[in-house]
């Protein structure tokens, strides 16, 4: 027992030194220690060390450092071929970034042999697949020009053992999807170390699942469990990317035979009915068929120390989109969306509002379960956290709050008060494209041509003419300074910026529009109003009473600006906005403005088709024609919102 308990003691203590270590203290203390034992227990020892020689004698070898050097020097060649390439007709450079994106391949089928085959060097593996990430993003940024080769090239990749059998093949174009081969691998070396590492080996896991986290995000937690994919159901989506098994259950290469943990595994996570399933079988995604039984079982712990990992993700940066990850690998352990939500709503909650972000993503969680109380409270203690982007979340949640009978008013307040600044924010804008629109002359003519019958001649001339009058003016062409340090991101001197309102500075400067981090510059230069007013429109209708607080901003908007009743000067005003590029967002909430306003007018109109036979008196024909659905439209505009039911537009000709 005290040998034991001695022999205990050491190996805690042994695993608990780093590797340098380790290795003095056999070199120093353990090997002496042969020359005083008994010769029969030195050979014994002397006959295990050979055994473990002869097992990693062929193990190919990670040798990081050469790695990089030749990676290194590929770089370069793709750099002097570039050069080359100027003064000569022909290049290399297809030649080379094949030979580059090879040898990355070589070595993750190495990276893969280490870790299944041998079930060794982890540390040193994962150290390997994250240097391979780099050196595709070095192959990819590297200096050549076009990087139509790097994203087009065909790539067929296969995970070979090392008697030559194919375990698995990728076929797929573009070097930026080897991602998925990397995440492959991975998969295995994690479950590896499940089954055959040490308990200090397994502890490092989490770490090295953060190392990944960093590299690709935490989107790359979930597919590695698909072992790339980005899930069990989205494989049929990819036409870029085709992945093939290559194996024999026959075959004692694929299969070992005389292994007894070979044979067909049961799925124990309670994802399927506990049947015998293999890859070909069973639709979890979870596991791989060259799995053998060990192995397929340790997925499970996989799975939940990922889980770990995206909640600890979750407790800093919220999302819904890492949410529903969550959920999609809960759902394997038999938990359900308001399960998964009851554990993280104490965690959401606390951190909802350190940013904007995380407020946006509280007020869709909690908006999809059902936490009414919580959205009140967000919504009433940090709504200032809302930015334009979050209209869709901030609608969501108006929607759910409306629909509970203690919380309908305060629905209805918070739709007409993002209705009002919607319309606010679009008439700052007009008043920014039409500079002239409030001067007193030129309300004076405005007042003139709504007086006008549609029909009326010189009508469409007096629009041109003042629409002509109260737009801003502009220079014909912009200052070349100006673009110059639009290009170069350095403020306008002052004085030359003048000619810059036509240009768009997105479009100008050719920026991807949907990268998410040019949102800012997004919401500054291309405001989404057209978007944002029609959202809560739709809300308006879907909520009970909204459509009485749409009637009420109507009012508001053609008191705010007359000229959205006449149809004829809004065509004529979009029309010259549409010619600038820089104001094609207000062109379009425009015609949105417009579209709502002829649709609520028309509440207020009279349906002729529903007219009563006039009477004898002609006086009493109006009031005696009120059909009875106008009545109660009417007066539930009356009671909740205005007390004058009067058409504000006047007596204007609905045209359409």
């Amino acid at each position: 027992m005290a040998s034991c308990s001695a022999s205990a003691k050491f190996l805690q203590l042994y695993e608990s030194l780093p590797p340098d270590a380790q290795h003095a203290l056999v070199e120093n203390s353990l090997a002496p220690l042969l020359n005083v034992i008994s010769k029969d227990r030195s050979n014994r020892t002397l006959a295990s060390a050979a055994r473990l020689h002869k097992t990693y004698a062929n193990m190919p070898s990670l040798n990081l450092k050469l790695k990089k050097l030749e990676i290194a020097a590929l770089l370069d060649e793709l750099a002097r071929d570039n050069k080359r390439s100027y003064v000569k007709e022909k290049s290399r450079r297809e030649e080379l970034l094949a030979e580059a994106i090879e040898s990355v391949l070589d070595w993750l089928n190495d990276v893969w042999r280490v870790v299944y085959e041998y079930s060794t060097n982890f540390s040193k593996a994962h150290a390997s697949l994250l240097y391979a990430s780099q050196a595709i993003q070095q192959i990819g940024n590297a200096r050549i020009g076009c990087k139509c080769s790097f994203m087009n090239i065909y790539i067929s990749a296969k995970i070979r053992r090392s008697s030559g059998k194919v375990v698995k093949s990728f076929h797929f174009t573009g070097a930026h999807n080897l991602e998925r081969v990397m995440l492959w691998i991975w998969r295995d070396l994690f479950v590896v170390m499940l089954v055959d590492g040490t308990k200090r080996q397994q502890a490092a896991i989490p770490e090295m699942l953060d190392d990944i986290r960093v590299e690709y995000g935490w989107k790359a937690l979930e597919q590695l469990l698909y072992g790339g994919n980005k899930s069990s159901d989205d494989d049929d989506d990819d036409d870029d990317l085709d992945e093939g098994f290559d194996f024999d259950f026959d075959d004692p290469i694929v299969w070992d035979e005389g292994d007894e943990d070979d044979e067909d595994y049961t799925d124990t996570d309670g994802s399927s009915d506990g049947t015998a399933c293999s890859d070909a079988q069973c639709t979890c995604g979870f596991h791989a068929s060259h799995w053998p039984k060990k192995l397929n079982e340790a997925r499970v712990r996989l799975r939940e120390l990922v889980r770990t990992s995206l909640i600890s993700q979750f407790s800093t940066m919220p999302s819904y989109t890492l949410f529903n990850s969550i959920v999609a690998i809960s759902d394997a352990d038999g938990m359900d969306g308001d399960e998964v939500c009851e554990e993280l709503l104490p965690t959401l909650i606390r951190v909802a509002t350190y940013s904007s972000e995380n407020y946006a993503a509280a007020l869709h969680i909690c908006a999809i379960h059902l936490h009414r109380d919580k959205l009140m409270s967000l919504l009433t203690t940090h709504s200032h956290l809302l930015r334009p982007r979050d209209t869709a979340q901030h609608q969501l949640a108006t929607i759910i709050l409306a629909a509970s009978p203690t919380y309908h008013l305060n629905g209805l307040h918070i739709l007409e008060k993002e209705l009002l600044d919607t319309v606010h924010t679009i008439r700052a804008f007009v008043r920014s494209a039409f500079c002239h629109i409030d001067t007193l002359s030129n309300k004076a003519e405005l007042t003139e041509i709504v007086a006008l019958r549609q029909e009326a001649l010189g009508r469409h001339g007096r629009i041109v003419r003042w629409v002509g009058a109260v737009v801003t003016p502009t220079s014909e062409t912009a200052n070349p300074m100006a673009l110059a340090a639009l290009m170069m991101g350095l403020p306008f001197p002052p004085g030359i910026d003048d000619g810059m309102d036509d240009v768009d500075p997105l479009g100008y400067a050719g920026f991807d529009t949907d990268d998410p981090e040019l949102d800012d510059l997004r919401e500054e230069f291309r405001p989404n109003l057209k978007e944002r007013l029609e959202g809560w429109i739709e809300v308006g209708r879907s909520i009970k009473g909204g459509m009485a607080v749409l009637l009420k901003v109507y009012t508001v908007v053609v008191e705010m600006m007359p000229f959205m009743s006449v149809p004829d000067v809004v065509d004529e005003m979009t029309g010259r906005l549409s010619d600038k590029p820089s104001k094609v967002f207000l062109s379009d909430a425009l015609d949105a403005l417009w579209n709502f306003c002829r649709q609520q007018k028309r509440k207020f109109a009279k349906p002729k088709s529903k007219q009563k036979p006039s009477s004898c008196n002609p006086n009493t024909s109006s009031s005696t024609g009120q059909p009875s659905n106008s009545g109660a439209v009417r007066a539930a505009f009356v009671t909740i919102n205005n007390p004058q039911p009067k058409d504000p537009a006047g007596s204007i000709d609905d045209v359409d």
